[in-house]
């Protein structure tokens, strides 16, 4: 991991041709949707952030999640915005999805994502994880802190 980056985390539960996102309701990325996660506290393992962040920010729980991505974020016009996130698939969860202060949850089919309303990297990423792969990246984002002026993938 980089040192001097903050680490998050991003869970998608994913079942029968469909994932589970959230609008983003507030604060960093609000107004897309996007995987339900946040930052990894002091002492607390990259799985625990995922699995916490998960229910309280739709009220699903689970113990299992599987690491399918490791995305490097840099913002060079907004630098306390880089992070390493840490994605997550989940397959098999207790409950049923619910809205919160930060999230309303919204099932889709994985061969519709509304990319037009998802960080302009996702669609780079999103659909390899859906089909298993997994994906190690780095994009650096434009001054506009949405445009991505230069990625470097690995499947």
């Amino acid at each position: 991991m980089a040192k001097n980056i903050k680490q998050a985390t991003l869970c998608f539960l994913v079942q029968k041709g469909r994932i589970l996102l959230g609008m983003k309701k507030r604060g960093f990325g609000a107004g897309k949707w996007n995987g339900f996660g946040g930052k990894v506290n002091e002492d607390e393992k990259i799985e625990e952030t995922a699995i916490r962040e998960l229910q309280e920010e739709c009220g699903i729980k689970t113990s299992s999640v599987e690491k399918m991505a490791e995305l490097t974020f840099l913002f060079p016009y907004k630098k306390e915005w880089n992070q390493t996130v840490h994605v997550f698939l989940v397959k098999e969860w207790e409950g049923e999805p619910l809205e919160t202060e930060e999230m309303k949850p919204r099932w889709f089919r994985t061969d519709s994502l509304p990319f037009e309303n998802m960080w302009q990297d996702d669609p780079h990423w999103l659909p390899h994880i859906l089909k298993g792969k997994k994906v190690k990246a780095r994009f650096v984002f434009g001054k506009d802190n949405e445009s991505i002026d230069d990625m470097e993938i690995h499947i």
